[in-house]
């Protein structure tokens, strides 16, 4: 395990050592001030780098300021590793660019980067990432090439492969060596398998950061709703962001963010009870799925499907069985 934190330094030499060492150490890179009234040079550069290995694969937490990441045709004349990398975004947002797209990435979201070619990391807002590096013999070219700079919003395989890396991470320093290349192992056969999933949204098809912020949050409301806080205390801790900000995101949305939360239950609690076909109780299911009481859940059935727990059984025969998702 390797750890290396400018604050270490001195305020003056804090910018090169991030650049000379810590972006080096990785792939050939060059950081620059988003904003001219910034002087890394007098002001210092907060950052901070946790690296471990995974086998042939390398993982990394990364934590610093706002900033533009160049890899462009000089640093790429002085790559000795073809690697390619997927960076988890744990909180604020990176305008990623290569291969003539650009994608917006925000918190839960991952993208893929290719350093035998020229790519940007515009990072909007101070960052905090988990980044893996591949090498790309391991890689497909399809993913190489039709995957880069597409921000994978925590859906189908991209849930998969985030959790991968975020649980991967998480639970590194209580992995034996073989432990962890068998991780190192999952994280690349997982990468290789997205040259068979759809492909995402560049940052011209995206809405904008907070529809992808809203998207991955819905995303995990719908594989978590079951087992997690989803207050919108414990939301925004999850994804970085204040209470104010959650809130924020639902002011232009069909729905709250409360009513968001309600409608995932009622439609899991509907599929749940399509698929046993009234083999359990109504109790049962609303104590499981988080209503307060019966009169609870027929009112929120009502609202966000329109039909009664009975509606729903009765039309288990007519051409029903996908729920509109959308509010």
């Amino acid at each position: 395990m390797q750890r290396w934190d400018t604050r270490d330094r001195p305020r003056s030499e804090q910018y090169a050592y991030w650049r000379e060492v810590v972006c080096a150490a990785f792939t050939p890179l060059r950081p620059a001030e988003r904003d001219a009234r910034d002087d890394w040079s007098r002001a210092g550069l907060d950052g901070r780098v946790e690296s471990r290995p995974f086998g042939a694969v390398n993982g990394a937490e990364i934590a610093t300021v706002t900033q533009v990441i160049h890899h462009g045709p000089d640093e790429v004349r002085r790559v000795t590793d073809d690697v390619v990398f997927i960076n988890l975004m744990l909180s604020g947002r990176c305008i990623v660019t290569q291969d003539g797209r650009r994608s917006l990435s925000g918190p839960g979201s991952f993208t893929i980067v290719d350093a035998t070619r020229p790519f940007t990391l515009d990072y909007l807002d101070p960052w905090h990432t988990v980044s893996f590096r591949l090498p790309a013999a391991d890689i497909p070219d399809t993913v190489r090439t039709g995957a880069t700079a597409r921000g994978y919003a925590g859906a189908g395989l991209g849930a998969v492969l985030a959790d991968t890396l975020r649980s991967s991470w998480l639970q590194s320093s209580r992995m034996s060596e073989s432990e962890a290349d068998a991780a190192g192992l999952a994280v690349a056969s997982l990468t290789r398998a997205l040259s068979h999933s759809t492909p995402t949204a560049t940052f011209a098809e995206q809405q904008g950061g907070d529809a992808v912020l809203r998207n991955s949050i819905q995303h995990h409301l719908e594989r978590h709703i079951r087992f997690v806080d989803t207050s919108p205390a414990a939301i925004a801790r999850h994804f970085a962001i204040s209470v104010r900000k959650l809130h924020q995101l639902y002011e232009g949305a069909p729905l709250t963010f409360g009513q968001t939360v309600m409608r995932v239950r009622v439609l899991a609690c509907a599929d749940e009870l399509r698929a046993e076909r009234g083999r359990v109780t109504m109790t049962h299911l609303a104590a499981k799925w988080g209503f307060s009481d019966l009169s609870h859940l027929h009112r929120a059935f009502r609202q966000h499907i329109g039909q009664s727990p009975r509606d729903v059984l009765s039309s288990l025969d007519a051409d029903s069985s996908t729920w509109d998702r959308t509010a």
